[in-house]
């Protein structure tokens, strides 16, 4: 049981740490985003793509946890 995969073949746990690191990958892409809309002039696209990127970071400390 410590790889997290049940013994009667259902689907394995989410690791917590496996979530945030999918979440601050998702982050870093949207921070990327940022820089190529900043790049364009779309100062709209900036906001929203800056407000995604903080809220995936905030999210990815809560699923990491303590």
């Amino acid at each position: 049981m410590a790889s997290g995969r049940s013994i009667w073949g259902g689907h394995p746990r989410l690791d917590r740490r496996r979530v945030g690191r999918c979440l601050r990958s998702a982050a870093l892409f949207a921070e990327g985003a940022v820089a190529m809309a900043l790049v364009l002039g779309r100062e709209d696209a900036v906001g929203w793509a800056g407000a995604a990127a903080a809220v995936l970071r905030s999210a990815a400390e809560l699923a990491e946890g303590p």
